[in-house]
Protein backbone atom coordinates (compact mmCIF):
# COMPACT_ATOMS: atom_id res chain seq x y z
CA UNK A 1 0.00 0.00 0.00
CA UNK A 2 1.46 3.39 -0.93
CA UNK A 3 1.87 5.58 2.13
CA UNK A 4 2.34 9.32 2.51
CA UNK A 5 6.05 9.40 1.54
CA UNK A 6 5.15 7.38 -1.58
CA UNK A 7 2.18 9.62 -2.36
CA UNK A 8 4.26 12.76 -1.93
CA UNK A 9 6.76 11.38 -4.42
CA UNK A 10 3.98 10.41 -6.85
CA UNK A 11 2.55 13.91 -6.64
CA UNK A 12 5.91 15.56 -7.31
CA UNK A 13 6.51 13.34 -10.33
CA UNK A 14 3.05 13.90 -11.76
CA UNK A 15 3.21 17.65 -11.11
CA UNK A 16 5.95 17.71 -13.76
CA UNK A 17 4.00 15.88 -16.47
CA UNK A 18 0.21 16.05 -15.94
CA UNK A 19 -0.96 19.69 -15.71
CA UNK A 20 -1.97 20.86 -19.19
CA UNK A 21 -2.26 17.33 -20.59
CA UNK A 22 -5.55 16.44 -22.25
CA UNK A 23 -7.23 13.04 -22.02
CA UNK A 24 -7.59 11.42 -25.42
CA UNK A 25 -8.95 8.01 -24.43
CA UNK A 26 -10.19 6.16 -21.36
CA UNK A 27 -10.04 2.38 -21.04
CA UNK A 28 -12.05 0.74 -18.25
CA UNK A 29 -11.16 -2.94 -17.95
CA UNK A 30 -12.45 -3.41 -14.40
CA UNK A 31 -15.55 -1.34 -13.81
CA UNK A 32 -15.61 -2.43 -10.15
CA UNK A 33 -12.80 0.02 -9.34
CA UNK A 34 -14.40 3.03 -11.06
CA UNK A 35 -17.23 4.71 -9.16
CA UNK A 36 -19.13 7.24 -11.24
CA UNK A 37 -22.26 8.86 -9.87
CA UNK A 38 -22.57 11.42 -12.66
CA UNK A 39 -25.12 11.61 -15.41
CA UNK A 40 -22.97 10.28 -18.26
CA UNK A 41 -20.45 7.44 -18.67
CA UNK A 42 -17.02 8.26 -17.25
CA UNK A 43 -15.37 7.61 -20.62
CA UNK A 44 -17.52 10.29 -22.24
CA UNK A 45 -17.05 12.83 -19.45
CA UNK A 46 -13.29 12.40 -19.19
CA UNK A 47 -12.38 12.31 -22.86
CA UNK A 48 -11.29 15.81 -23.85
CA UNK A 49 -10.80 17.00 -20.26
CA UNK A 50 -7.48 18.62 -19.28
CA UNK A 51 -5.55 18.03 -16.06
CA UNK A 52 -5.07 21.19 -14.00
CA UNK A 53 -3.68 20.00 -10.66
CA UNK A 54 -2.70 17.00 -8.54
CA UNK A 55 -3.53 17.17 -4.83
CA UNK A 56 -3.11 14.93 -1.80
CA UNK A 57 -5.70 14.48 0.92
CA UNK A 58 -4.65 11.80 3.39
CA UNK A 59 -4.39 8.53 1.43
CA UNK A 60 -6.28 10.04 -1.54
CA UNK A 61 -4.87 11.51 -4.73
CA UNK A 62 -7.20 14.08 -6.28
CA UNK A 63 -6.81 14.93 -9.97
CA UNK A 64 -8.52 18.20 -10.84
CA UNK A 65 -9.72 18.47 -14.42
CA UNK A 66 -11.31 21.07 -16.66
CA UNK A 67 -15.06 21.26 -16.66
CA UNK A 68 -15.26 21.01 -12.88
CA UNK A 69 -14.44 17.30 -12.79
CA UNK A 70 -12.37 15.63 -10.08
CA UNK A 71 -10.92 12.11 -10.15
CA UNK A 72 -10.19 10.88 -6.63
CA UNK A 73 -8.01 7.82 -6.24
CA UNK A 74 -7.56 5.57 -3.21
CA UNK A 75 -4.98 2.91 -4.03
CA UNK A 76 -5.99 0.82 -1.01
CA UNK A 77 -3.93 -2.29 -0.22
CA UNK A 78 -2.49 -3.43 -3.53
CA UNK A 79 -3.16 -0.75 -6.11
CA UNK A 80 -0.43 1.16 -7.87
CA UNK A 81 -0.33 4.03 -10.31
CA UNK A 82 1.86 4.00 -13.40
CA UNK A 83 2.88 6.91 -15.57
CA UNK A 84 3.47 5.04 -18.81
CA UNK A 85 5.54 6.76 -21.45
CA UNK A 86 5.20 5.88 -25.12
CA UNK A 87 6.77 2.50 -25.83
CA UNK A 88 6.72 1.28 -22.21
CA UNK A 89 4.81 -1.79 -21.07
CA UNK A 90 1.91 -1.69 -18.65
CA UNK A 91 3.25 -2.31 -15.13
CA UNK A 92 0.74 -4.83 -13.83
CA UNK A 93 -2.91 -5.80 -14.06
CA UNK A 94 -4.62 -2.87 -15.74
CA UNK A 95 -7.94 -1.75 -14.28
CA UNK A 96 -8.28 1.74 -15.76
CA UNK A 97 -6.07 3.43 -18.33
CA UNK A 98 -6.13 7.12 -19.22
CA UNK A 99 -4.41 7.94 -22.51
CA UNK A 100 -2.99 11.45 -22.87
CA UNK A 101 -2.41 13.75 -25.82
CA UNK A 102 1.37 13.28 -25.84
CA UNK A 103 1.19 9.48 -26.17
CA UNK A 104 1.72 8.81 -22.46
CA UNK A 105 -0.85 7.21 -20.17
CA UNK A 106 -1.83 7.11 -16.52
CA UNK A 107 -2.65 3.55 -15.51
CA UNK A 108 -4.36 2.25 -12.39
CA UNK A 109 -3.21 -1.33 -11.84
CA UNK A 110 -4.42 -3.71 -9.14
CA UNK A 111 -4.56 -7.50 -9.36
CA UNK A 112 -6.87 -7.62 -6.36
CA UNK A 113 -9.19 -4.95 -7.79
CA UNK A 114 -9.45 -3.25 -4.39
CA UNK A 115 -8.35 0.22 -5.49
CA UNK A 116 -11.11 2.78 -5.98
CA UNK A 117 -11.31 5.63 -8.49
CA UNK A 118 -14.16 8.10 -7.98
CA UNK A 119 -15.40 10.60 -10.55
CA UNK A 120 -17.19 13.55 -8.91
CA UNK A 121 -18.00 17.17 -9.55
CA UNK A 122 -15.88 19.82 -7.87
CA UNK A 123 -17.46 20.56 -4.50
CA UNK A 124 -18.79 17.01 -4.10
CA UNK A 125 -15.56 15.47 -2.80
CA UNK A 126 -17.24 14.66 0.51
CA UNK A 127 -19.35 12.05 -1.29
CA UNK A 128 -16.23 9.87 -1.55
CA UNK A 129 -16.15 7.43 1.40
CA UNK A 130 -13.77 8.55 4.19
CA UNK A 131 -12.59 11.58 2.21
CA UNK A 132 -14.28 14.06 4.55
CA UNK A 133 -13.59 12.10 7.74
CA UNK A 134 -9.81 12.46 7.69
CA UNK A 135 -8.26 13.51 10.99
CA UNK A 136 -5.49 16.00 11.70
CA UNK A 137 -3.21 16.41 8.67
CA UNK A 138 0.21 15.35 9.94
CA UNK A 139 1.85 17.62 7.35
CA UNK A 140 -0.44 20.55 8.03
CA UNK A 141 0.13 23.62 10.17
CA UNK A 142 -2.45 22.32 12.65
CA UNK A 143 -0.33 19.31 13.57
CA UNK A 144 1.27 20.81 16.67
CA UNK A 145 2.44 19.03 19.78
CA UNK A 146 -0.52 20.45 21.67
CA UNK A 147 -2.97 19.26 19.00
CA UNK A 148 -1.41 15.79 19.05
CA UNK A 149 -1.75 15.57 22.82
CA UNK A 150 -5.44 16.47 22.51
CA UNK A 151 -6.06 13.86 19.80
CA UNK A 152 -4.18 11.25 21.82
CA UNK A 153 -6.34 12.02 24.85
CA UNK A 154 -9.48 11.59 22.75
CA UNK A 155 -8.24 8.15 21.66
CA UNK A 156 -6.73 7.15 25.02
CA UNK A 157 -8.59 3.82 25.16
CA UNK A 158 -6.90 2.53 22.02
CA UNK A 159 -3.60 0.74 21.66
CA UNK A 160 -1.04 3.22 20.36
CA UNK A 161 -0.52 1.33 17.09
CA UNK A 162 -4.26 1.42 16.43
CA UNK A 163 -4.41 5.10 17.33
CA UNK A 164 -1.67 6.38 15.03
CA UNK A 165 -3.00 4.14 12.23
CA UNK A 166 -6.53 5.57 12.53
CA UNK A 167 -7.04 7.98 9.62
CA UNK A 168 -9.99 9.60 11.36
CA UNK A 169 -7.55 10.65 14.09
CA UNK A 170 -4.37 11.35 12.10
CA UNK A 171 -4.24 11.79 8.35
CA UNK A 172 -2.57 9.65 7.40
CA UNK A 173 -0.11 7.01 8.63
CA UNK A 174 -0.03 3.53 7.08
CA UNK A 175 1.10 0.23 8.51
CA UNK A 176 4.74 0.37 7.44
CA UNK A 177 5.51 3.81 8.81
CA UNK A 178 3.44 3.20 11.94
CA UNK A 179 5.91 0.42 12.83
CA UNK A 180 8.87 2.68 12.09
CA UNK A 181 7.42 5.54 14.14
CA UNK A 182 6.92 3.39 17.24
CA UNK A 183 10.39 1.91 16.83
CA UNK A 184 11.85 5.42 16.68
CA UNK A 185 9.81 6.42 19.76
CA UNK A 186 10.73 3.18 21.61
CA UNK A 187 7.06 2.45 22.34
CA UNK A 188 5.56 -1.06 22.26
CA UNK A 189 2.73 -1.19 19.68
CA UNK A 190 0.24 -2.73 22.15
CA UNK A 191 0.67 0.00 24.77
CA UNK A 192 -2.63 1.71 25.54
CA UNK A 193 -2.52 5.44 24.88
CA UNK A 194 -3.88 6.05 28.38
CA UNK A 195 -0.69 4.51 29.81
CA UNK A 196 1.64 6.80 27.91
CA UNK A 197 3.23 9.61 29.87
CA UNK A 198 3.24 13.14 28.45
CA UNK A 199 6.91 12.63 27.64
CA UNK A 200 6.14 9.43 25.74
CA UNK A 201 3.28 11.07 23.82
CA UNK A 202 5.67 13.85 22.86
CA UNK A 203 8.19 11.21 21.72
CA UNK A 204 5.59 9.69 19.43
CA UNK A 205 4.82 13.14 18.02
CA UNK A 206 8.51 13.85 17.38
CA UNK A 207 8.90 10.39 15.83
CA UNK A 208 5.99 11.00 13.44
CA UNK A 209 7.62 14.16 12.16
CA UNK A 210 11.11 12.65 11.93
CA UNK A 211 10.16 9.29 10.41
CA UNK A 212 7.79 10.68 7.79
CA UNK A 213 10.42 13.20 6.68
CA UNK A 214 13.06 10.44 6.61
CA UNK A 215 10.76 8.19 4.58
CA UNK A 216 10.02 10.94 2.07
CA UNK A 217 13.74 11.55 1.65
CA UNK A 218 14.50 7.87 1.15
CA UNK A 219 11.77 7.44 -1.46
CA UNK A 220 12.99 10.53 -3.28
CA UNK A 221 16.59 9.29 -3.24
CA UNK A 222 15.56 5.89 -4.64
CA UNK A 223 14.22 7.65 -7.72
CA UNK A 224 12.09 4.72 -8.86
CA UNK A 225 9.10 4.91 -11.24
CA UNK A 226 5.97 5.86 -9.34
CA UNK A 227 4.51 2.33 -9.53
CA UNK A 228 7.45 0.86 -7.56
CA UNK A 229 6.98 0.59 -3.80
CA UNK A 230 10.21 1.61 -2.04
CA UNK A 231 10.70 -0.17 1.28
CA UNK A 232 14.41 -1.11 1.41
CA UNK A 233 15.10 1.59 4.00
CA UNK A 234 12.72 0.14 6.61
CA UNK A 235 14.37 -0.69 9.94
CA UNK A 236 11.76 -3.03 11.45
CA UNK A 237 8.87 -3.35 8.99
CA UNK A 238 8.91 -6.83 7.40
CA UNK A 239 12.21 -7.56 9.21
CA UNK A 240 10.95 -10.46 11.33
CA UNK A 241 13.86 -12.63 12.49
CA UNK A 242 16.50 -10.05 11.62
CA UNK A 243 18.67 -8.23 14.13
CA UNK A 244 17.46 -4.90 15.44
CA UNK A 245 19.67 -2.20 13.89
CA UNK A 246 19.83 -0.44 17.26
CA UNK A 247 20.48 -3.21 19.79
CA UNK A 248 20.81 -6.51 17.89
CA UNK A 249 17.76 -8.19 19.45
CA UNK A 250 15.67 -10.30 17.07
CA UNK A 251 12.81 -8.33 15.52
CA UNK A 252 9.42 -9.88 16.19
CA UNK A 253 6.01 -9.83 14.53
CA UNK A 254 2.64 -9.78 16.27
CA UNK A 255 -0.93 -9.03 15.31
CA UNK A 256 -2.82 -5.89 16.29
CA UNK A 257 -6.45 -5.71 15.22
CA UNK A 258 -5.85 -7.96 12.23
CA UNK A 259 -2.68 -6.22 11.07
CA UNK A 260 0.89 -7.50 11.29
CA UNK A 261 3.15 -5.27 13.37
CA UNK A 262 6.93 -5.48 13.63
CA UNK A 263 8.95 -4.31 16.62
CA UNK A 264 12.03 -4.85 18.76
CA UNK A 265 11.09 -6.38 22.15
CA UNK A 266 14.14 -4.80 23.81
CA UNK A 267 13.94 -1.30 22.38
CA UNK A 268 10.14 -1.33 22.68
CA UNK A 269 9.41 -3.18 25.93
CA UNK A 270 5.81 -4.07 26.76
CA UNK A 271 4.16 -1.85 29.35
CA UNK A 272 1.89 -4.68 30.54
CA UNK A 273 1.88 -8.46 30.68
CA UNK A 274 1.22 -9.99 27.27
CA UNK A 275 0.53 -13.53 26.13
CA UNK A 276 4.12 -13.85 24.89
CA UNK A 277 7.16 -12.15 26.38
CA UNK A 278 9.34 -12.00 23.28
CA UNK A 279 12.40 -11.07 25.34
CA UNK A 280 12.38 -14.60 26.77
CA UNK A 281 11.57 -16.54 23.61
Amino acid sequence: MPELPDLQYIKRQLDDVLPGRTIRAVTVKQSVVLRNGLERPAEDLLTGATFSAVELHGPFIAFRLSGGLVLILNLMLAGHLQYQRSGEKTAGYLCVGVGLDDGSALNLCDEQKMAKLYLVREGDEASVPRYASQGVDIHGSGFTKEAFRAVAHAHRRKQVRVFINDHSALSAIGNAYADEILFEARIHPKTFVSRLSVEEIDRVYDAIRAVMAWGAGEVERAGQPIHVKVRDHMKVRNRKGEACPRCGTTIRREGVRGHDVFFCPSCQPASRALFIDWRKV
